[in-house]
């Protein structure tokens, strides 16, 4: 009884030891993602505007986003909540809310994923947006490499 008592603790204790080990490093590998995206119109990210032209988006936690030229520098990074959709896309997708000629990045989807990224708008692009408009359409660019 007593050794098979130990057994049960030793067991439990390499179990947790294990996790607590590799748990962080499993993942970090599920959530780290890239998108390679030609963009072809000017955009904003957050409140930063960038030219059109071929961008890296990653994925750093469920909660942030970098978006990165193609030397990999990080040129913009966001925080993002949680977005859910019941068909999954095939590819990855960008959503953009298009207004006057001006375009938000608002969502990023992963392939085959059905729980994407959205991007609160920031104050000022919101405010500038509805001052125009009054209403946001939403315009999709689905450009991986």
């Amino acid at each position: 009884m007593k050794s098979q008592t130990g057994r049960i603790l030793v067991s439990l204790f390499l179990g947790t030891l294990i996790l607590g080990i590799l748990g962080p490093t499993a993942h970090a590998q599920r959530v780290t993602r890239l998108i390679d995206a030609d963009i072809p119109f000017d955009f904003t990210v957050g409140s930063q505007v960038f030219p059109a032209g071929r961008y890296g988006l990653k994925t750093i936690e469920p909660s942030q986003l970098e978006l990165r030229d193609t030397a990999g520098h990080v040129l913009a990074r966001v925080l993002t909540q949680s977005v859910q959709t019941f068909s999954r896309p095939a590819a990855p997708k960008l959503v953009f809310d298009s207004t006057s000629g001006e375009h938000v990045l608002t969502q990023v989807w992963q392939a085959d994923e059905s729980i994407g990224q959205e991007i609160p708008p920031s104050k000022s692009v919101t405010r500038a947006v509805r001052k125009r408009s009054g209403h946001v359409q939403t315009a999709e660019a689905n450009h991986p490499r």
